[in-house]
């Protein structure tokens, strides 16, 4: 999860908070209230030109856990609708019988069985990636910094604070699932919601989210704006994690003001997981804001993308996403962000991601 980030994962807004989130509705259902238009495949520019059969690939990740769940709510045209299982098991049958890797089936089958709205509220797009970094299963001169699993008294109030926890309140609890070497690096696996630590006994093992401490979760990018030493304009995950490992004392009380704290599991996954429980696909799974979106739905963002090795260029990026994963800092109908995968250039796009945009969500034509 982003927290992720799960936060989920959202790599610079989640770090830097560059964005301000979308107010919550009063409501109940604040689904009921997001403005959306209807508008055809055709209207939609690059749609013709994606390549259907991967996010297919990615939808098809997200049909066991649609078959086989609870009933989902999601924002339409309408006001909030809810989608059955029923509903999406059907809708999941003609996915499955699209061959891996038909391009022309595969935009068929969207086109088919779903309907696109145009979401009427500004979109902001992120993205992160799976961080690596070394560790061990036990303590050492080098590796010193515990990774904790969830503690058993954990419940949904607030649990200890971060500056606790690092001081030692979970110490001799037997919590501890590796030690790693780097305080920031494990500060961005906590933001980014999974990560991978390579081991020194050999091996590797993969951190999968596995609850917070349920306490504010606070942007260090404008904590350090507000102190004055960066500047606005300037502030990437990389600016960020440079600055705290040059000052390591000030940089642990900065991270410190961000008191919310992840807990993980050993997911024994080969691959990131969401927190939609299912594996994620580079480039075509997105972590949304559930409120309004469900695991599952297909989502065409349209956005800019970093341009490597060009700080100030961007690019086109037009996708078919598909909703896996959500993360505190993603609030809101039109709010993405975007798995780029585990790659050198993965880190790269997800620590200068932040761009506006557009949201359409294919809605299931059949509720």
């Amino acid at each position: 999860m982003r927290g992720l980030l799960p936060f989920g994962g959202a790599a610079l807004i989640a770090v830097a908070g560059l964005l301000s989130a979308c107010a919550s509705s009063t409501t109940k259902d604040p689904a009921n209230n997001v403005a959306m238009e209807p508008t055809s495949f055709a209207e939609i520019p690059g749609w013709s030109d994606d390549r259907h059969s991967e996010a297919l690939a990615a939808f098809k990740r997200s049909c066991p856990k649609l078959s086989a769940g609870a009933d989902t709510r999601m924002s339409t045209d309408g006001g909030a609708k809810t989608i059955t299982a029923t509903e999406w098991r059907t809708i999941c049958d003609a996915a499955n019988a699209v061959k891996d890797g038909d391009g022309r089936g595969a935009r068929t089958f969207f086109e088919s069985n779903f309907r696109p709205l145009i979401v009427k509220v500004p979109g902001n797009f992120t993205g992160y990636f799976e961080p690596e970094l070394r560790g061990s299963r036990a303590p050492s001169r080098i590796f010193t910094v515990p990774v904790y699993r969830r503690p058993p008294d954990l419940t949904d109030q607030p649990y200890l604070t971060r500056a606790e926890i690092e001081q030692g309140a979970l110490k001799g609890k037997g919590l501890e699932i590796a030690w790693v070497q780097d305080p920031v690096a494990l500060f961005e696996v906590q933001v980014q919601g999974s990560g991978r630590v390579h081991l020194a006994e050999g091996g590797t093992l993969s951190l999968g989210f596995d609850g917070s401490n349920n306490r504010t979760y606070t942007a260090i990018g404008n904590t350090l704006i507000e102190m004055g030493v960066l500047q606005k304009d300037r502030v990437t995950w990389p600016v960020i994690r440079d600055w705290l490992k040059r000052n390591p004392a000030k940089g642990r009380d900065v991270m410190r003001k961000n008191e919310r704290y992840i807990f993980f599991k050993d997911t024994k996954s080969a691959a990131a997981t969401g927190s939609e429980g299912v594996v994620l696909t580079a480039q075509r799974s997105l972590a949304v804001d559930t409120m309004y979106t469900p695991y599952g739905t297909p989502v065409w963002i349209e956005t800019v993308r970093p341009v490597t090795g060009k700080p100030n260029a961007t690019e086109t990026y037009r996708h078919l996403m598909i909703a896996q994963d959500t993360g505190a800092a993603i609030k809101g109908p039109a709010r993405g962000d975007i798995f780029f995968g585990n790659t050198p250039q993965a880190e790269d796009w997800a620590g200068r991601m932040t761009a506006p945009g557009r949201t359409i969500v294919l809605v299931p034509n059949r509720s």
